[in-house]
């Protein structure tokens, strides 16, 4: 099963012209541009009922909803044959959208324990917009599908709008990079090396404070040659008070850095 070349693009957001489609058609263009035929989705136009956790559980064996859900029906067969897929998500309150989770949800429940996504290529966004919180806690839903689907996903990109202009850059790159394995299925050989690779990827690992402290830098590195130099100078005493042990401390400096930030960032937009 598979449609070689072929890389999927599904747009997790209500918002069909936002930057979750912005970034995923980011990376379609990339995958177009390193060979690969492309499609996108919005999910906003195929909205996945939400599972019912049908008793007795058939849907596993028959491979199909027992309920009427042509939008899962019509979203599963595209992700079942595709030869690549890239996933976007808006965060919302530092997780995934509802129209995502519904589809994870349902897909676990029908295809997960025969597993017949095994070894395809798959890629993950999440765009934190407003405050940015969330970059990395709203990916991870996406990585948990992707692993327990036992896909083998390359390294997903946490954006917001303090770094979406690099991000959409990177989101090209990694189309591309998706391209060159969307020619074929790669199955992980057991268990434990698909738990090694998911493991081994950036971002996903971090804690609550450390995906702060990667968005307050973020938020420095987007600041104009104008700003304070006080600013990001805290960001160095959030990490020597972070050595020294004093982890709350260290946090509240984080934040502080990150609403001067943030403020100095709004002045310019």
């Amino acid at each position: 099963m598979g449609t070689a070349g072929k890389v999927l693009g599904i747009v997790g957001s209500p918002n069909r012209e936002g930057r979750t489609n912005q970034l995923v058609a980011a990376a379609l263009d990339g995958a177009a541009r390193g060979g690969a035929s492309t499609e996108s989705i919005q999910l906003a136009d195929q909205v996945v009922a939400a599972c019912k956790d049908c008793l007795p559980w058939v849907c596993k064996d028959k491979q199909k909803c027992t309920y009427e859900d042509e939008a899962f029906e019509y979203l599963s067969w595209k992700i079942l044959n595709c030869g690549a897929l890239v996933v976007g998500t808006p965060v919302y309150w530092w997780d995934t959208s509802g129209l995502v989770k519904y589809l994870i949800l349902k897909m676990f429940r029908v295809y997960a324990r025969s597993g017949p996504l095994q070894g395809l290529p798959a890629f993950g966004i999440a765009i934190a917009g407003g405050t940015g919180n969330g970059l990395v806690s709203g990916l991870r839903p996406v990585y948990h599908f992707f692993q327990m689907m036992q896909m083998r996903a390359i390294e997903p990109l946490p954006a917001t709008r303090f770094n979406f202009d690099a991000a959409v850059v990177q989101a090209g790159k990694l189309g591309e990079e998706l391209a060159a394995l969307a020619d074929r299925r790669r199955p992980f050989k057991n268990l434990e090396e698909r738990l090694l690779w998911y493991d081994a990827l950036p971002y996903l690992s971090l804690s609550r404070a450390a995906e702060r402290n990667l968005l307050a830098d973020l938020v420095i590195q987007a600041l104009p040659a104008s700003a304070d130099p006080a600013i990001a100078s805290g960001l160095a005493r959030a990490q020597a008070l972070a050595a020294a042990g004093k982890a709350l401390e260290s946090s509240i400096e984080v934040t502080r850095v990150y609403e001067a930030g943030a403020k100095a960032f709004e002045g310019q937009h």
